[in-house]
């Protein structure tokens, strides 16, 4: 038992090597305090005192430092200043200090924690709510150009986002804020990748000003996607499209067709002019201030798209508006269903639901089942060959591909001429 008692000692470690401070257990039960200085703090010989309680060994410490006679600038001096400084600890610093060094054992030093903990909680960059984060990015995109649609979608998931986490400090929030927020969502997979992938872009731009000093979100799992083919029209539903554009809104036909068959992007059909479509070369100029990937880019035109050029009204821009949203409404009215004020169906939806992008996504598909030549198609619709050939392969069949190149505007009628054979 006196032996078990001998050995006990609490090491106070945050001390400059050469200091040692130790409190020891007697045999008989006695408890002291073991000082010892040695040669790197003294220069010299080993010093060894015992003292009956701390402030006694702090004092001696002070004492012999102050008797030192090192030269300013000396390794023994520094030591000496170190080991003064570590006895003016008060005994709850020692304590708290001892149970820290404890809770860190085989993690680090109490020095790497508390350097981690001051590049967490107080970021270099000083302290930014996230709403102010947000501003600051937005003004930034915009001043890099962004495009408009691009800078819409940024302010509107940013403003979602900000009615759960825009008062809060953006170095406090955490990974699993971000997760029970998804998980309380009833967003689609995709729309919540959307969200996770802002989330991250503005993490990053708040990381390369020191407002925080990690992405939160870079580990959140993203939603996993089903693989399914791009939504296309039927020849049929491509005809009575085209039909009815004619006959209901003339404005709207020529984005109809060039849509259909030229693939264009909303966006690029939106700022189209008709100085960019010539139909003596049978091209269609996509500049590269126009286009998604910043990179001009010239689209055929093909016999059908020319055909139905040719019968578009003279309009001051191809079409009726450059707002994506008043087209897309526009185009809305054309494919959904009419009901009169009773509630009486009028005309059928040409096709419902209405596939997403369909106008795009159906070029791709019968002009890849046409050639049969994923880079011919990926340099028509500005994608990459891989992208083609994942999306747009094997859609539609040879007999489908042949009746849709061939539709075309009946003279002096509203009617599609096109293969009664096609679905």
């Amino acid at each position: 038992m006196a032996d078990t008692l001998h050995k006990m000692k609490a090491k106070i470690r945050d001390l400059p090597s050469g200091i040692g401070v130790n409190r020891t257990v007697s045999g008989r039960g006695k408890e002291f305090w073991r000082v010892r200085l040695g040669k790197r703090f003294t220069g010299g010989p080993v010093i060894k005192r015992d003292f009956s309680t701390l402030a006694d060994a702090r004092a001696w410490i002070l004492g012999e430092a102050q008797k030192e006679k090192a030269t300013p600038g000396t390794v023994i001096e520094l030591k000496q200043s170190s080991g003064a400084a570590a006895f003016a600890l008060t005994s709850s610093q020692i304590s708290e200090a001892a149970a820290c060094f404890r809770r860190l054992e085989g993690l680090g030093s109490l020095n790497t924690a508390v350097s981690y903990f001051l590049k967490h909680a107080n970021p270099a960059g000083g302290k930014r709510t996230l709403a102010e984060v947000a501003k600051e990015f937005l003004k930034s995109r915009e001043a890099m150009g962004v495009r408009s649609r691009t800078l819409t979608q940024y302010e509107s998931y940013l403003r979602t986002i900000g009615e759960r986490f825009g008062s809060q400090s953006i170095n406090e929030v955490r990974r699993g804020e971000i997760e029970d927020w998804l998980s309380e969502s009833e967003w689609s997979k995709r729309t919540r990748n959307n969200y996770v992938s802002t989330l991250s872009t503005l993490f990053l731009f708040a990381r390369d000003r020191d407002y925080c000093a990690e992405n939160p979100a870079e580990k959140v799992p993203r939603a996993i996607l089903d693989d399914t083919p791009p939504g296309i029209l039927t020849v049929k539903e491509a005809a009575a499209l085209l039909d009815i554009t004619r006959e209901m809104d003339s404005e709207m036909l020529a984005y109809v067709a060039i849509g259909l068959f030229a693939g264009l992007r909303r966006s690029e059909l939106c700022s189209l002019e008709w100085s960019e479509i010539d139909r003596n070369t049978r091209t269609i100029e996509i500049k590269g201030a126009k286009a998604k990937t910043r990179q001009r880019r010239i689209v055929s035109i093909s016999d059908a798209l020319l055909a139905w050029l040719a019968i578009c009204p003279e309009t001051p821009r191809p079409t009726p508006s450059r707002n994506e949203d008043v087209c897309g409404e526009r185009l809305k009215n054309l494919y959904s269903e009419e009901r009169n004020e009773r509630g009486t169906i009028l005309r059928k939806a040409i096709v419902f639901p209405w596939p997403h992008n369909a106008l795009r996504h159906s070029f791709g598909s019968y002009h890849y089942a046409q050639h049969s030549d994923e880079n011919r198609t990926a340099a028509e619709m500005g994608n990459s060959p891989a992208v083609i050939f994942r999306h747009y392969r094997a859609l539609v069949k040879p007999e489908a591909t042949k009746a849709f190149w061939l539709l075309r505007p009946a003279s002096g009628a509203k009617t599609i001429l096109f293969d009664a054979q096609a679905a």
